[in-house]
This record gives structure tokens, sequence and C-alpha cells, in this order.
């Protein structure tokens, strides 16, 4: 992560502080993506743990830049587990090292569609708990199951936790960006959002029709 600064944080920037829990393969990861539009979105080629992946430059680069410029951490939430950080980020040209949570199993997501079950579900309810003031962005395209979506929306204000599904032939869009940066330095306080509780109404997630992303 961005290294941390020695000035004294206000309290209004420490209740912006958000931590982004980031995918791979269908998010900054298409595979494949045809010839012409590949090169017409800018993407490029690596090779990484046996597979190939295609991505954008850019959109690392957005991650690399939101941590330098804002109240906000990264963390790998994804199959690849330490290999996001011994492969992935040299490869992508990373100038930050993200924290990761380990794959704890076998199961890749392969219970995806059940939140009691899958482990990145798990691994999320389990830091919402630790962390009972912290905000978080989750971006998955596997959220785009139903159950998991729904479930996750209820329990949780739409001010603590955002969902994020990109559909996994594109991954990230530039939609998709500036719903991170409007989420992690909002222009105005809203307080009706606030005042959200579990149960309550809720902004709908980004989603996707596309159930096939597997990590």
């Amino acid at each position: 992560m961005a290294a941390a600064s020695s000035a004294p944080v206000s309290a209004r920037r420490q209740a912006r502080h958000v931590t982004v829990f980031l995918d791979v393969d269908g998010v900054l990861n298409s595979y494949p993506v045809p010839k012409l539009r590949g090169m017409a979105e800018g993407r490029k080629k690596l090779h990484a743990w046996h597979y190939e992946l295609h991505y954008r430059p850019s959109v690392v680069e957005f991650f690399d830049r939101i941590v330098e410029t804002h109240e906000v951490d990264v963390v790998w939430l994804s199959t690849w587990s330490q290999r996001c950080k011994s492969e992935l980020e040299p490869k992508f040209g990373l100038r930050n090292s993200f924290d990761v949570i380990e794959m704890p199993d076998e199961t890749h997501n392969r219970f995806a569609h059940d939140p009691q079950q899958w482990w990145k579900a798990r691994a999320m309810e389990d830091w919402l708990a630790t962390h009972e003031h912290g905000r978080a962005i989750w971006i998955d395209d596997d959220l785009a199951w139903p159950a998991t979506r729904e479930y996750f929306l209820k329990h949780y204000s739409p001010n603590r936790l955002k969902l994020i599904a990109p559909d996994f032939a594109h991954g990230l869009t530039k939609a998709h960006l500036k719903e991170i940066r409007e989420f992690a330095y909002p222009k105005t306080d809203d307080p009706k959002t606030d005042e959200a509780k579990p149960g309550g109404p809720k902004t709908k997630a980004s989603t996707t029709s596309d159930l096939k992303g597997t990590s």
C-alpha cells in the first residue's frame, strides 16, 4: 500500500477512508478480448501463472493513483492469492504493493452463489465485523449472483459497503472508476445515506447478467 503520511489526519478524512477489495479475472483481466477491441481499448497482454491476461493499463494505473491521492487502501481478494503480489503487481507495473486475503481452500469461486459458503463472502463479513466503522468497496464480477448481492445489500448500508460487479467480458469501465472515486471522496455528505440501516432502502449495485466469471 502507499506509504502512510506523517501529517495529522483529520477526523473528516478518517471518516472518508475506504478499503477497496479487488478481484482480478473479470475485473482487471478479461480474456479473451478480440484483437480489434483490444486495440481500441488500449489493452495489453501479460503471462502469469500459466495464463494470458488482457488488461487496460489505465485501469491498473487508476488504483496506483487513488491510494496516493485519496484515503484509500486496496486489498487483493482473488483466487490468485499471493500471486497477486509475486506475479501480477510487478507485471502490471504497479508502484504500490497491496495486502492480500488468501484463498483458504481449493473451492475457488464454486460457491459464489451462496454468501454463507463462498470464501470471499466470509472474508468480507469478517472484515466488516472487525472494522465497525470501516467503509469498503468490493469489486468482483461474481457479485452478479443474485443471492450473494442481495444478502450484502440487505445487511449493510450503501454508505458503508459498495458492490461493483463488472461484466466478465469487459471488466472495469470508466463508469465503474467514477463510482469508486465518488464513493471514496463524496462531494457532499448525505444524511439520508448516513442513516441507512440494514434492511432499509438500498442503492443498486453495478451488476451483470454474465455469471461465468471464475475469479
